[in-house]
């Protein structure tokens, strides 16, 4: 008898993505599909419980290779995530604990934070602890969103790298209708005369960019446009910001997973697409401050 089996696994490919596994019996009722319904909510960079589109894809057909997870030879077909060289047996997708930065299945050699998220060497090997490090990728991720669209501010924001019972604090205190099951790897937040973007430690460097510019095109709205409540203006726009940041540093392969990712904020993304291809980057700022100020429709 089959039995399909749900699985929550708090992670991110494009890079915060929460995936759930509903593993089936592949033998034993080949008709039904294994899928990763994802979803990500970029509402300062959260992920919420949604169902989206597949994201893991399985094939029947017998591989020469062998599970990256177990090391088995892949006789009964394998599962493989999008972009991703590594194969997985359908035990390893079933049973293993899943990496809290890529969604893979992790080997018997992973790492398990105080926090108690897991990450897989492959996010191990390039994962942001070391707080001055962490300031520096900032400063470097900021310096080049200054550069690459001219994002400049008159008043500073704080930058503090925090582990995950600190990130709950702080969100807690955010006066907004975030979902209690959400994960936040990054928020931008002003209370009073406060402007800080928090960020979660133990990200790998990319996603740990990307996230600070999405937080960093929010503190620009908070200054430039805090009459903004677009939401999905808001949002579009700054993972439009994330998407040229990723441009800029050359990284077109992850620059294009945001164009096919399932995420809902992704036509909000293209809305902005769309509007540069009309009008430039220029533009675009332009248009996100006319918006700000009222004096134009979003």
């Amino acid at each position: 008898m089959a039995i399909a089996t749900v699985f929550i696994i708090v992670s991110k490919t494009h890079q915060y993505t929460m995936f759930y596994q509903i593993v089936c019996d592949a033998l034993a009722r080949p008709e039904l599909p294994c899928y990763a319904l994802n979803s990500i909510t970029c509402a300062m960079t959260r992920c919420i419980v949604k169902s989206m589109t597949a994201y893991l894809t399985r094939t029947r057909q017998p591989s020469t290779d062998h599970c990256a997870a177990c090391g088995t030879p892949l006789t009964r077909g394998y599962y493989f995530l999008r972009d991703r060289s590594e194969r997985y047996c359908p035990e390893c997708i079933a049973t293993r604990p899943r990496c809290d930065a890529c969604s893979a299945p992790v080997g018997d050699q992973h790492w398990t934070l105080h926090d108690r998220r897991v990450l897989c060497n492959n996010c191990y090997a390039t994962a942001v602890f070391d707080p001055a490090l962490a300031r520096h990728l900032y400063d470097e991720t900021v310096s080049a969103i200054v550069a690459q669209l001219n994002l400049s501010l008159k008043v500073g924001v704080e930058f503090r790298l925090i582990d995950e019972p600190g990130m709950a604090r702080v969100r807690a205190g955010a006066n907004d209708d975030h979902h209690p099951e959400e994960k936040t790897l990054g928020l931008y937040q002003r209370q009073g005369r406060l402007r800080a973007i928090y960020m979660l430690y133990g990200l790998p460097k990319l996603l740990f960019r990307t996230v600070v510019a999405h937080e960093y095109a929010h503190a620009w709205q908070g200054e430039t446009c805090p009459l903004l409540d677009d939401d999905g203006l808001r949002e579009g726009f700054a993972e439009w910001v994330a998407y040229r940041h990723l441009l800029y540093l050359g990284c077109t392969r992850a620059a294009q997973r945001m164009l096919t990712s399932s995420h809902p904020y992704r036509p909000l993304m293209e809305q902005v697409l769309a509007l540069e291809a009309q009008v430039g980057p220029a533009g675009v700022l332009e248009h996100i401050r006319a918006v700000g100020r009222g004096v134009a429709a979003s």
